[in-house]
């Protein structure tokens, strides 16, 4: 975590202990890309209407590997 900068900053002296925000050392393109992973996450996958009329037409099996490891039900 701390190569990508995802570390938070610390300011501390004696008991004292004072986090920041994250550091921002080390690979920006690495940290940018992780982070963006974390946000998708947050939502879940969604299935275009367009698309879940073309899902209603097709056999079930070959819906059923469509929609493997997602929570849709069409």
């Amino acid at each position: 975590m701390g190569y990508l900068g995802l570390v938070p900053s610390e300011h501390s002296s004696g008991g004292t202990i004072r986090r920041g925000g994250i550091t921002k050392t080390g690979n920006r393109e690495a940290r940018r890309m992780l982070i963006e992973a974390a946000w998708s996450y947050q939502y879940p996958a969604r299935i275009a209407k367009e698309k879940a009329e073309i899902l209603v037409r097709l056999p079930k099996k070959i819906r059923d590997i469509a929609l493997e490891g997602t929570d849709q039900i069409v």
